[in-house]
């Protein structure tokens, strides 16, 4: 398991960005990135851009949810994939008072078109084969999958409706 801190996620080739964290939210952390200029664009599947020079990146943590969500919009703030980490728990990091979570392996993408994918399964079974995780962490995961998947397919879920535009007005 990595413990993952907020201020340094997908900021490898940045070398010019701004960065927002609102810590008061009461029922999540939201970090926002505005990434200035990047050494070379970030490419997912399909060859799509997720990241370059004026994207932004928007990371949402449930305080009381075995989730995280990352946010990738393009230079016109508008959603190129929904990224779900599935953790064990998060919060603030006492020395560097930023939020972390601790990541389980398993993640959830919902691409531009809608197509849902599931990442690091193997990387999820191996750490259980090689007790990095508990199987009640695995059982875990399977559960938030599940549910997340459930959301999704439903559009239930309160992050992916959430009105992510009020978080950019100051960058």
């Amino acid at each position: 398991m990595k413990k993952k801190i907020l201020s340094n996620t997908y900021l490898n080739e940045a070398q010019k960005y701004q960065i927002k964290f609102y810590l008061d939210e009461e029922d999540k952390y939201i970090i926002v990135k505005k990434l200035i200029k990047l050494s070379k664009p970030f490419i997912i599947k399909n060859n799509v851009i997720a990241m370059d020079d004026g994207y932004y990146v928007i990371e949402f943590i449930p305080k009381n949810k075995n989730y995280a969500l990352r946010l990738f919009l393009n230079d016109k703030k508008e959603v190129i994939e929904y990224y779900f980490d599935i953790i064990k728990e998060s919060g603030i990091d006492k020395e560097l008072k930023i939020p972390y979570f601790i990541d389980l392996y398993l993640d959830i993408t919902i691409q531009k078109n809608g197509e849902i994918n599931i990442l690091d399964e193997e990387e999820l079974n191996n750490a259980l084969k090689n007790k990095d995780i508990t199987k009640e962490d695995y059982k875990l995961v399977i559960k938030v999958k599940e549910q997340l998947l459930k959301e999704i397919k439903e559009k239930q879920n309160d992050l992916i409706n959430l009105d992510y535009m009020k978080y950019l007005t100051d960058l």
